[in-house]
């Protein structure tokens, strides 16, 4: 099948022109590259909506994680967040401070007690701060249940320790610093106690801003008479509230 024939132009000049089957079958090929071209813009099509909806349900899903794990990662590990300057934002603020509340029961006795002796022996102030962390006392209370004063009862002192005093006292033996200086922390002035409506006998001290570093999260003591007295009856009830703060 001829696919051109000559013919004369116009000016009588030969030229070579396509038959109809030529031009038919160059139609049919750009259609069938036109449909091919098609298919593959509607492949490309569906390709591209599975990676946009791939691409958002990713992205949903990191965006939640992220969110999610924020609260659980380290401040080195967590990334900076901008307040805005119009948006008030919650704070869940817990408290520094501390106020822990020992009681010291004495033995069932009425023995005398001299000058410089420990009154019920160690005393622990549990969780009195952060583990191994810096405290600062700043007050201290004793509460002595008794109804009258003790004939010769006047001052109290508070002996300090990182951990449990090494001495290991009992109750009305004579306080001593010589076996228990790798601990100790110093001490604190109670003043007299005094009595409150023939209730019980009370003092405290403070502004004492007194800082001390802890070697776990308990603070211990011994509570030392400065005076000489005679307890009024078997198993009297003392208790030593100290009031701290973390640093």
């Amino acid at each position: 099948m001829a696919t051109a024939i000559d013919v004369k132009d116009a000016a009588g000049a030969t030229v070579s022109v396509a038959t109809n089957d030529a031009v038919k079958t160059s139609v049919d090929a750009v259609k069938t590259s036109t449909d091919a071209l098609a298919s593959l813009i509607t492949t490309l099509d569906g390709s591209v909506d599975a990676v946009t909806a791939a691409v958002l349900a990713n992205t949903a899903a990191v965006t939640a994680g992220s969110v999610t794990s924020l609260g659980a990662k380290t401040i080195a590990n967590s990334p900076a967040v901008n307040i805005a300057s119009d948006q008030i934002v919650a704070v869940d603020q817990k408290s520094l401070a501390h106020d822990v509340a020992v009681t010291v029961t004495r033995p069932a006795n009425v023995t005398a007690y001299t000058a410089g002796d420990v009154v019920g022996g160690v005393i622990q102030f549990a969780a009195a701060g952060k583990n191994a962390g810096s405290i600062l006392i700043n007050g201290v209370e004793l509460e002595y249940d008794v109804t009258a004063l003790p004939s010769g009862m006047s001052t109290f002192r508070l002996y300090l320790y990182s951990a449990t005093p090494p001495s290991a006292l009992a109750d009305n033996a004579v306080w001593t610093a010589t076996a228990d200086k790798a601990v100790y922390l110093g001490y604190i002035d109670l003043g007299s106690p005094i009595l409150l409506g023939a209730a019980f006998l009370y003092a405290s001290v403070d502004g004492i801003s007194k800082q001390r570093k802890l070697a776990t999260a308990d603070l211990f003591a011994y509570l030392v008479t400065t005076g000489a007295y005679t307890p009024a009856a078997n198993s009297e009830v003392l208790k030593v509230t100290l009031h701290s703060a973390d640093l």
